[in-house]
């Protein structure tokens, strides 16, 4: 419990500055993704909060649409917190390969939704007003 206490008591600015930072951008341009405002395509974790909230109303169909990778990322998540607070180990290569892999496996479905899905599904459509469109004017 205490390894559990320092966690959240070392991540805890870098969260809040980052749930103001992404605040002050959704207030600003209607989106926090920084892809979206600079290009107005979405980006491979584009739809993570709409698959969170999916879940939570235990929606799977609608949580696997938004993000399919979701799933993978949750059980990578639940294991690393079984190693860390309950074998109270530390697994760094693994952890750094699983993140690697997740990644590369979130590129590789983005890439087929967005030959497949765009722009016509969301979370995969264009945002009009982005920061490219505005300058090319």
């Amino acid at each position: 419990m205490e390894q559990l206490k320092k966690d959240i008591k070392s991540i805890f600015p870098g969260l809040a500055a980052a749930a103001a930072v992404c605040t002050v951008l959704t207030l600003v341009f209607g989106t926090c993704c920084p892809m979206r405002i600079l290009t107005g395509l979405p980006c491979p974790a584009c739809g993570t909060l709409r698959s969170i909230l999916a879940l939570l109303r235990l929606d799977i169909g609608e949580m696997l649409w938004y993000q399919p990778v979701l799933p993978l990322v949750l059980a990578a998540f639940l294991f690393f917190c079984y190693i860390r607070y309950y074998k109270k180990q530390s697994r760094k290569k693994l952890f750094y390969t699983m993140i690697s892999l997740i990644i590369l496996i979130s590129c590789a479905v983005y890439v087929y939704r967005m030959r497949v899905y765009y722009p016509n599904r969301p979370p995969l459509e264009y945002t009009h007003g982005n920061l490219l469109e505005n300058i090319g004017r």
